[in-house]
């Protein structure tokens, strides 16, 4: 079956996609744990610390689905733009930065659809250690 994958090298995830739809994002070198194809539209937001945790700078994540046509954006409250890659349908971004919103724009929804701030619920995913404050494990 054939896989492709899409390495994001500010956190070391790795997100792969089967040719069947089926998703896996972990770290690198773990196992894959394939997951059923993306809902339509979904976003999904992963952070390296939840705010409270460490003082200074966390990596985060966003990924989701979209249509393969369809321009992704992704602008940081500070004004700056977060490189978007894409596999097929799924498109993922990182950055690394203070907690700060983001604004998510995607071009196959209408723009009174659009959300003014990306409204994602940030959450350590399981293969990551725990918390230093498991209290603040999700925002």
């Amino acid at each position: 079956m054939v896989v492709e994958q899409l390495m994001l090298e500010k956190s070391r995830l790795v997100v792969q996609v089967r040719e069947d739809g089926n998703y896996s994002v972990g770290s690198q070198g773990l196992e894959a744990i394939w997951r059923d194809p993306m809902d339509k539209g979904a976003v999904i937001g992963i952070g390296q610390h939840t705010p409270g945790d460490v003082e200074g700078e966390s990596w985060w994540v966003v990924y989701g689905q979209s249509d393969t046509t369809a321009d992704v954006t992704v602008r940081l409250e500070d004004g700056s733009h977060v490189k978007v890659g894409r596999i097929g349908e799924i498109f993922a971004a990182e950055w690394v930065s203070t907690p700060q919103q983001a604004l998510l724009y995607r071009s196959d929804r209408p723009v009174e659809s659009q959300p003014t701030k990306l409204s994602v619920l940030f959450a350590r995913p399981k293969f990551m250690p725990k918390a230093a404050f498991p209290e603040n494990d999700r925002l």
